[in-house]
């Protein structure tokens, strides 16, 4: 490769990447934004009871079975997501990736194992960051024993920089697929059950228990009497709740390319009612896997949970029919105007631009090192053969260049 190609793609390299990383880095929408949006996070104790209730003598684990329980029996549930998805070159701060990944599930009716669509149910996923293509919105309707799943992504979508959030543009078309019954194809290619709270290998609903060997080391519970709130946190075993849910990551990375998912921990915090409900769950994942290169992957979520259906603002029936209504985008793209109003403007400071910079220098730092080798290599090259040319050209005018030069003996 010549030099000012082999520069120029250097260049090129390390520009792209520093414009990458500080295009994400400078995406960091407000803290606010759950405040702002969300119609569960500060609601009350659940006016419907548990299912089964829970005591200051249990332990984490035993309170969190018995919370999965309440959740999968409860004739009414929903569930907001709130969260960062945050890819960074192994041992560096800079986000070379930043992703907000927020959404809701619905469930109406208590959970069947024997079929699981037999539920009425309802799940949006918003996935927005500054790279385009990492923009898409996907929602799944599960009505009358059938599901039915339809996304939108790319430039149908706007983005706002401060708050992190989505909006479809006036006119977009999404793209539609007909499941039927098929949960199992549905969850392969698109990789999220609608029906679960989530897909990691923690609760079994075949057998209503904590999946064997799931929790590696668990805090006390602490009762926090005011709130009438149970608080404890949760470090799962990798391999065992992992089992299924690698796969699924493999499989959506595979669509971009990507793979060799290597899971590094989860760790969960959790907030429980007093009566035995899930009041929030604070997830915190990490992975290592390849796109290109080796990059490290950290997943940082709130979730919060109501059971009261006609307080919380969402009610089935208006979702059941949401691809008519549009019920679902209305009111994202209503939350997107208002957050855009409210949400303080978070700016960063020249500190933290300071720190992306050497974030960044440091993941370019071995393209501009092979490239400062060659091109060193390439000039000394260069500055011998220009030192051989000269010395030729001095003998040349010296001693003449033959017989048409011969003289008389005199010098100069």
């Amino acid at each position: 490769m010549k030099r000012g190609k082999f520069t120029a793609f250097a260049a090129l390299l390390a520009s792209v990447m520093v414009a990458g990383l500080l295009l994400s880095a400078c995406a960091i929408r407000s803290d606010n934004l759950e405040e702002l949006v969300s119609s569960v996070r500060d609601m009350g104790a659940p006016k419907a009871a548990a299912a089964r209730g829970i005591n200051a003598d249990m332990s984490a684990e035993e309170m969190m079975e018995v919370g999965f329980y309440n959740y999968y029996a409860a004739p009414y549930v929903v569930s907001e997501n709130y969260s960062t998805n945050t890819t960074t070159p192994p041992g560096s701060d800079a986000a070379f990736n930043q992703q907000y990944i927020d959404g809701y599930k619905i469930r109406k009716g208590v959970y069947s194992e024997s079929d699981p669509l037999a539920s009425q149910a309802y799940h949006l996923v918003i996935s927005a960051g500054a790279m385009g293509s990492s923009r898409r919105i996907e929602e799944a309707i599960v009505d009358g024993g059938k599901i039915n799943y339809r996304t939108i992504s790319g430039s149908k979508l706007e983005f706002n920089d401060d708050t992190g959030m989505l909006k479809v543009a006036d006119g977009s078309a999404f793209e539609y697929k007909d499941y039927g019954t098929d949960l199992e194809k549905y969850n392969t290619e698109v990789c999220n059950d609608p029906t679960k709270v989530f897909t990691y290998n923690i609760y079994d609903t075949a057998s209503n228990a904590l999946a064997e060997g799931c929790v590696f080391e668990a805090t006390d519970p602490v009762f926090d009497g005011e709130k009438g709130v149970y608080t404890f946190s949760v470090t799962f075993d990798n391999e065992v709740v992992t089992r299924d849910y690698i796969q699924l990551l493999e499989l959506n990375l595979a669509k971009q390319g990507g793979g060799d998912v290597t899971y590094q921990s989860l760790k969960m915090d959790f907030e429980m009612w007093q009566d035995g409900h899930i009041k929030s769950i604070s997830i915190l994942e990490k992975y290592n896997f390849r796109m290109f290169l080796s990059l490290d992957n950290i997943y940082d979520a709130d979730v919060y949970f109501a059971y009261d259906e006609q307080d919380c603002g969402y009610i089935m029936a208006e979702y059941a029919n949401a691809f008519e209504t549009n019920k679902a985008i209305e009111r994202n793209n209503e939350l997107y105007d208002y957050t855009a109003e409210n949400a303080d403007r978070k700016v960063m400071s020249i500190g933290e631009i300071a720190g992306v910079v050497v974030g960044v220098l440091a993941v370019c730092a071995v393209a501009i090192i092979i490239a400062a080798v060659v091109i060193k290599k390439k000039n000394k090259e260069q500055a011998v053969k220009r030192e051989a040319e000269e010395c030729a050209l001095s003998e040349k005018e010296l001693f003449g260049d033959g017989d048409n030069n011969k003289g008389d003996g005199k010098s100069e």
